[in-house]
Parts: C-alpha cells; sequence; structure tokens
C-alpha cells in the first residue's frame, strides 16, 4: 500500500511580521511543498484566538489554488455547527471548481466550545447539528437537489445549480477519532496505533461487504500527524523546536479547549514546560535526517502497512518561514526517499 505524505497547519500568529506577509509566505511555502512532491496540505479552522490565522479556511486555500497546480488543498476541519449548509454547498462547488478538483473537505464539530458559544451555538445540540449539516451537504453534491426539514433547516426540492469538478463530490476527511472517521466512510487522521488503524479497516471492510455506497471505489486514505523539526544537527534541531513549542503551547492555549468526556487534549500543558515529554511520546520530532527517519520507520513499523498516509506540521510556534523550509526541503530529499513503499 502507497504512503502518501501531507502537510497538516495550524496558521499561527506571528508577532515578526504583518499579516499580509505571512499570508504571502505560507502560500509560496504551500507552492514549495508542491514542487517537493507533497500529496496534500490542510489547514485548521479556529476563531479569535492566536493559533489560527486563517479563519475562513476556504477563502484561503481558494488563494492558495490560484497559485498552484497539483497539490490537493483540505480543510482539517470545517467545524459545521458554525455553517449554514446553503452557503457551504456551494462554498464547496467554488473552491472545487477554484483548484480544478483538488479540494479535500474535512469536516467535524469542532471540539472548543468557546469558539461555538461566540457564534451563540447550543452546545448540547452540536453533534446533532454536525450530523444534519452534513447530510444536508452530502445530499445536495450528490444529487443536485435538498429536501429537508426539521426546525433548523427547510428545502422543499431546491436545485443546486451547482457542482463541483470531482463527481458527485471527493471522499471526506475526519480528526482525530479514525474510529468515528471509518464509521462515516471517511478518509482519517490523527493519533494512530496499529489497532486503530485495524479497527479503522476492519469497519471500511464491513461496509464494502453490506454495498454501502460511502465505503466503494478506492481505498480511503487513513494516517497520522507529527510536528517537525529538522536542522543539520540534533542539538540545532532541538533548540529552534524547544523555541517554536513554548510559542506552540502559548497559541493552543489561547481559548480553553474544554474538551468533551473522556477525550484528551492535544498537549499536556500550556507553556512550553512538556516539551520533553511530547518529543519523547513521539508527537514532535526533531533532529538531524538521520533521527527523523530512523524515528518515522520505526513507528511505521509499529502502525502497520495500512497506514497510508503521513502529514507533518511543517510551520508551528515561531518557526520562521526559513526554518520551516528547510524541514520541508530536508524531509522531501531525505527522509520521504527512505519511507516509500510500494
Amino acid at each position: 500500500m502507497t504512503l502518501q505524505f501531507g502537510w497538516w497547519d495550524h496558521f499561527e500568529q506571528r508577532s515578526d511580521m504583518p499579516l499580509w506577509q505571512q499570508y504571502d509566505e505560507r502560500i509560496e511555502l504551500i507552492r514549495h511543498a508542491e514542487e517537493l512532491g507533497f500529496y496534500g496540505y490542510h489547514i485548521a479552522e479556529h476563531h479569535f484566538t492566536t493559533l489560527d490565522m486563517a479563519p475562513s479556511p476556504i477563502v484561503f486555500l481558494a488563494a492558495a489554488a490560484r497559485r498552484t497546480t497539483k497539490i490537493r488543498l483540505g480543510t482539517m476541519v470545517l467545524c459545521l455547527p458554525l455553517y449554514h449548509p446553503t452557503r457551504l454547498v456551494q462554498e464547496f462547488c467554488m473552491i472545487d471548481q477554484l483548484s480544478h478538483g483538488r479540494f479535500m473537505p474535512g469536516v467535524g464539530r469542532g471540539v472548543r466550545d468557546p469558539e461555538h458559544e461566540l457564534f451563540g451555538s447550543e452546545l448540547a445540540t452540536m453533534r446533532e447539528v454536525y450530523e444534519e449539516v452534513l447530510a444536508i451537504l452530502q445530499q445536495a453534491l450528490g444529487t443536485g437537489r435538498i429536501t429537508h426539514c426539521s426546525e433548523r433547516f427547510h428545502y422543499d426540492d431546491v436545485p443546486v445549480n451547482f457542482e463541483m469538478v470531482q463527481k458527485p463530490y471527493p471522499r471526506f476527511w475526519y480528526a482525530g477519532n479514525l474510529q468515528r472517521a471509518a464509521e462515516q466512510g471517511m478518509n482519517g487522521l490523527g493519533r494512530a496505533t496499529r489497532d486503530m488503524i485495524e479497527q479503522y479497516w476492519q469497519i471500511w471492510e464491513a461496509g464494502r461487504a453490506r454495498r454501502d455506497p460511502r465505503f466503494l471505489g478506492d481505498d480511503p486514505m487513513v494516517g497520522s500527524t507529527r510536528h517537525m523539526v529538522i536542522a543539520e544537527t540534533d542539538a540545532e534541531a532541538v533548540s529552534l523546536a524547544r523555541r517554536a513549542f513554548v510559542a506552540y503551547a502559548e497559541h493552543f492555549y489561547c481559548t480553553d479547549p474544554r474538551l468533551g468526556p473522556g477525550a484528551t487534549a492535544a498537549l499536556p500543558a500550556p507553556g512550553g514546560t512538556n516539551f520533553d515529554l511530547m518529543r519523547e511520546a513521539g508527537q514532535v520530532l526533531a533532529g538531524s535526517v538521520a533521527t527523523v527517519r530512523d524515528a518515522l520507520r520505526r513507528y511505521l513499523d509499529t502502525v502497520g502497512p495500512k497506514h497510508n498516509y503521513l502529514c507533518g506540521a511543517f510551520q508551528w510556534g515561531d518557526l520562521t518561514t526559513d526554518e520551516a523550509r528547510r524541514s520541508l526541503d530536508l524531509f522531501a530529499a531525505e527522509v520521504k526517499p527512505a519511507l516509500n513503499r510500494e
């Protein structure tokens, strides 16, 4: 099973340049990742936080689409309860047309309750709203018409008069919970163990066996993410990553995640004090080419060949564009070829 490589991104605030310059540099870095052969770029969605300066992911991806031609561009994820399906259906079609069929729609409920509160959302109904908006999206894109009646939305055989390049629409993506991704017939991206990957594929094969259309067609993509810094030496990379982690933790805890029961925060604690723990856990990879390559080889051997997508976060915290570009270059030239499998 071929292993593909991508870039997952929190577009974090930088204090050393105006925002327009940060947009320009990030889009040029995405274009560079395309030249290096990366499969896809995925951007998160957050609001009123230094964790994300692209609160409208589709707008940002539309700009990136006009500077690229091959790399696939995705949301990871759009928080569906914050959107009205009438607008979102049309925006999905529009970004897919602007990118000439390269849009990867990633969707979710969203894990930061304060952000939902800013939109006046009822927190107790977020899962229900997510499922309803998703159902309307998929009906509209799949059939070109919408019939739906509920307390929130009413459509009486409404024609969409819009379509995607990818017919009828590309497979959706889901972040975090790989079991939940599989149950919805979606590609999955998150923290992964061999057991999680095996469970994902068991659900997928069961869906194919019962001829559920969500599970038919090409094999899904399922994998994991890692924050990375690659430099000439371990000492240099660790120094850069330790510095960047302080800023990343501050941005991550700019708002309280307030995650639901049974969930765990993506970082153990704010302030950067747990960098060493994150590095020991393998969630932050900082080192020379050999160190990062060997760590990823060990991980991929552990998680198994059905893990077919690996996403790095290459510009995070206060890493500069030049520092991120070097990591991208070293990863593409010397790490990625050593991990490729057919």
